[in-house]
């Protein structure tokens, strides 16, 4: 992409503040309810979630040898490690003696023990330790490592694949250019909460990527603070959609792009990760489904821009983080499990309108990628 992009969309966006309106399609889009409700889709979208890239982390959270996260990933326990050589790491978080986790949390180590028997592994994922070795004289305790899994550092993001063979090099590559503006690789991590949804995963996913609910569902929240005079982007399978704060400077001497800048940036990375960009706010919200059509499972992260040294750095984090799960708990996540309900009942179709132009993008991927 060119250098430009940020700018480019800081005018746009400007452009759609004056005239009042957001950027819309040339269409109106519509998806049959067996999308939601049918458990042959769900399998196909869990076969896709296993054939393709997934964003998990910042690469700010594992920037110096020895640091390590761990996350969850449509139910596979994942460990991510920067060995001593700098090298970047996957590994399935399960012990190669019973498959218990090795590691919890995130943080720094010089090894993982496995709490159950305390073999131990380094941080290339290599067995190091094995109390009472000869108990197992006539096993091949060289080939007993920890499980790799494909993993790369794109654009300050870390991306992993759940199958051996995937491809995870190239998955960011069409959205990189916006990407790199943000600085990811200098992250930190602050905290996850996780919310159990009974809803498919794809209407939990895209409660972030319209506006056209603002004056009525977030009336008395989001609504005074922000306008659905926005923008969107598509780069691949990936898209953007920027929305404005009411106070959004329109002069040239404008704040820039993308620190502070009075606007939030919604990233959608395919197939379900979601980065929310705005002054003071950082997070990620990682959305996979569950055991029926009508479960999922989201994951939201909070980071910082700068180190978090002090008690008002963990407050400010605390902020961004209670005050946008509250919002999405106590309005859009409802409704995403009334739609789920309506759907169930035998509602025919989701439509989306030409102010919905983004959700008619992940659509058209979710249904061409899980074929």
């Amino acid at each position: 992409m060119k250098p430009t992009l940020g700018v480019e969309l800081a005018e746009r966006l400007r452009r759609q503040v004056e005239a009042k309106t957001p950027q819309t399609g040339a269409e109106v889009f519509s998806v049959a309810r067996e999308e939601y409700v049918s458990r042959e889709r769900l399998d196909a979208d869990k076969a896709m979630f296993r054939r393709v890239a997934h964003v998990i982390g910042w690469a700010g959270e594992v920037a110096s040898p020895g640091t390590y996260i761990t996350r969850d990933v449509m139910g596979v326990p994942v460990l991510v490690t920067r060995a001593q050589d700098g090298r970047l790491h996957a590994f399935i978080n399960g012990c190669l003696h019973r498959g218990a986790a090795v590691a919890q949390g995130c943080g720094a180590a010089r090894k993982f023990v496995c709490p159950y028997h305390a073999w131990s592994y380094d941080l290339d994922g290599r067995l190091i330790g094995v109390p009472d070795r000869s108990m197992f004289d006539g096993v091949d305790l060289k080939s007993r490592g920890l499980r790799p899994l494909p993993v790369s550092e794109r654009a300050g993001l870390i991306s992993v694949g759940l199958s051996p063979g995937v491809d995870v090099d190239d998955h960011l590559r069409e959205v990189e250019g916006p990407l790199v503006d943000h600085e990811f690789a200098t992250r930190s991590y602050y905290a996850t909460r996780r919310f159990d949804l009974k809803t498919n995963w794809k209407l939990a996913v895209s409660v972030n990527f319209e506006g056209y609910h603002f004056k009525v569902l977030h009336r008395k929240t989001v609504d005074r603070i922000a306008t659905n005079n926005s923008i969107y982007e598509v780069f691949g399978p990936h898209a953007l959609w920027v929305f404005p704060f009411r106070q959004l400077d329109l002069s040239e001497k404008a704040p820039a792009w993308p620190f502070d800048f009075q606007a939030t940036a919604v990233y959608f990375l395919f197939p379900s990760c979601i980065l929310i960009e705005a002054p003071g706010v950082t997070l990620m919200l990682r959305v996979y489904p569950g055991d029926g059509p009508g479960d999922c499972a989201v994951y939201m992260e909070s980071g910082s821009i700068r180190p978090i040294l002090t008690d008002a750095d963990r407050a400010a984090c605390e902020a961004a983080l209670s005050g946008t799960a509250a919002i999405l708990d106590a309005e859009d996540f409802p409704q995403a499990e009334s739609c789920q309900k309506g759907l169930e009942a035998g509602v025919p179709d989701v439509i989306f309108g030409r102010s919905e132009p983004v959700l008619h993008h992940l659509a058209r991927q979710w249904a061409q990628k899980s074929r």
